[in-house]
């Protein structure tokens, strides 16, 4: 027995000692197996990362996976601070571009100005494109809208939606911006004050949306969102949700701007499930009610009804149009409905956190609205905000300061028969390939002193004609410039303008506690937003005696 028992012992350590070996032996396998495949990603990186220099091209030295890119995608860094930094870069210095990496992709940051011209305006047909993107099979109200379409479909577009933007349209939906106007001033005068100090501390940012959200949808939809009254309304939640930059919801929006790619594997969004579906169903559906009742309001949706209307003609003969295709129409009103609101809303918010720390300016900025409503007989009218010099002034200021996206992005579409985009006459032996991003970074190039005298200085002053010799203009694009620049700058400068007008009708701001000394930027965020939102002291005082 004994004997059977240790033969048994024996047979077992064997198999055990067997298998440990095979295991070990396929073990080894694996790791081998796995260290060429890293060294063979590590040699391929080396050799994409070496292309800048293969072409005898100055650029800044990448990190391993991320190339340019790594204080963006890891959020260690906000994009103003980030584009700043590769802006001014030792490496970067002197030269009208210079060559980064976005990830492994060789891209072009420009820094001259007459280069980022020859791009964006002169040249345009050889970088008709951006290069961010969505995906439109998984999200076609994300990325059949202006901002995201690519030409020929963009051109097309673009020039049927112009004339919403026009001054006559602008004039035509005044009175309905105004409206909205004053219910914000009713919002601001219910805000409980310090009956010692006739005042208050507020987040402004969240104010600022409601209104803005409140005159995207009554002139572009016909609709009262009642943002003002009710600010957990669907519409103020549906704006909300996707300008709220929680971690998942950046890595969404750096895969739309710097790796497209990534987009379409992952199924990433602009408008959340819930926001696309309420959107698409509330446009449709104001569209279905405008072609039933033929009532004309001269606003975006006016537009769509008839894109609508031409397309299903071209139907009958027997054509495809475009605009019947996916959520091409809804997209249209929906980038502007989230991109009006956002945009506006933090424009008003940077205007109250300057005045705060420069209480001469404001003081200025309250005479001449004082002076203009005067004169007006407190009559508000589309004619009397060109009035409004120095308010002008103080708004190109903060967007000089703060544009809504501190970049922007293109890629090179070569003409038929050509390879690329000589960079020669800029100083450059270079040809841009088809396809490669190029990058201007606006805000950058705002705070250059190459650009505009004292940069950092907050000075609406220095857009007087008389200082213009001190200041290139040409350097400053805060809603981009060219062909592909906002069509709805002329309609956020009209809100913008009428909501300071109401603002401070009643009230001024000034520093509190919670006023940072310095804007901190939000890194999680694409867009410029400053981190946790913006407090400053608004103080109750009317610059009429009966205006409340």
């Amino acid at each position: 027995m004994k004997k059977i028992l240790r033969h048994s012992k024996m047979v077992i350590l064997n198999l055990i000692t067997g298998l440990t070996s095979a295991l070990t032996g396929h073990l080894t396998e694996i790791l081998a197996t796995l260290a060429l495949i890293f060294f063979l990603i590590y040699i391929w990186l080396q050799y994409q990362y070496s292309y800048w220099r293969r072409h005898k091209v100055p650029y800044i030295e990448p990190a391993l996976i991320f190339g340019n890119l790594k204080g963006i995608i890891k959020s260690e860094a906000d994009p103003v601070t980030w584009f700043q930094y590769l802006y001014n870069h030792e490496k970067a210095k002197n030269h009208s571009a210079v060559g980064i990496y976005i990830f492994n992709k060789p891209s072009l940051l420009i820094r001259n100005i007459e280069l980022v011209k020859s791009v964006l305006i002169k040249d345009f047909n050889s970088f008709s494109n951006r290069h961010s993107s969505s995906d439109p099979h998984s999200d076609s109200i994300g990325s059949d809208n202006l901002f995201f379409m690519k030409n020929p479909k963009w051109k097309e577009i673009r020039v049927k939606l112009t004339p919403v933007f026009t001054s006559g349209k602008m004039k035509q939906m005044f009175p309905l911006v105004e409206e909205i106007a004053r219910e914000y001033d009713k919002y601001l005068c219910a805000l409980e004050v310090d009956p010692k100090t006739n005042s208050t501390v507020i987040e402004v940012k969240e104010g600022n949306s409601l209104y803005t959200t409140d005159v995207i949808a009554i002139t572009a939809f016909g609709l009262k969102a009642n943002s003002l009254n009710d600010p957990n309304g669907i519409f103020r939640k549906s704006g909300k949700e996707m300008f709220y930059f929680t971690w998942f919801r950046s890595i969404e929006f750096k895969a739309f701007f710097f790796l497209p790619i990534l987009v379409k594997i992952c199924g990433f969004k602009v408008f959340s499930k819930q926001a696309s579906i309420f959107l698409r169903n509330m446009i449709n559906d104001v569209i279905a009610e405008r072609i039933r009742t033929g009532n004309v309001r001269n606003d975006l949706i006016d537009i769509l009804v008839k894109f609508k209307i031409e397309a299903e003609e071209e139907l009958k003969q027997g054509k495809k149009p475009y605009m019947l295709e996916r959520d091409v129409l809804p997209a249209q009103a929906a980038i502007f409905f989230s991109a009006g609101f956002e945009t506006s809303a933090s424009t008003m918010s940077f205007i109250m956190y300057e005045m705060a720390r420069h209480p001469e300016v404001q003081q200025r900025l309250r005479e001449e609205i004082y002076e203009v409503w005067q004169s007006n007989n407190g009559k508000v009218s589309y004619e009397m905000l060109s009035d409004l010099k120095y308010m002008d002034n103080v708004i190109k200021e903060v967007l000089r300061h703060y544009p809504p996206l501190s970049f922007l992005d293109r890629v090179c579409t070569p003409k038929v028969g050509e390879e690329g985009y000589s960079l020669k006459p800029f100083g450059i032996d270079f040809i841009v390939p088809e396809n490669m991003p190029v990058f201007v970074p606006i805000q950058a190039l705002h705070m250059d002193p190459k650009n505009f005298k004292d940069p950092k200085k907050f000075d609406p002053d220095r857009f007087l004609p008389e200082n213009k010799d001190d200041n290139n203009m040409n350097a400053y694009m805060p809603f981009g410039t060219g062909p592909h620049n906002c069509i709805g700058e002329r309609f956020a400068m009209v809100q913008t303008k009428l909501g300071l007008l109401y603002f401070y009708r009643n009230h001024y701001v000034t520093a509190c506690e919670k006023t940072p000394k310095q804007i901190q930027f939000d890194p999680l965020a694409i867009i410029i937003q400053s981190k946790g939102g913006i407090h400053v002291n608004i103080v109750r005082e009317p610059l009429f005696g009966d205006s409340i």
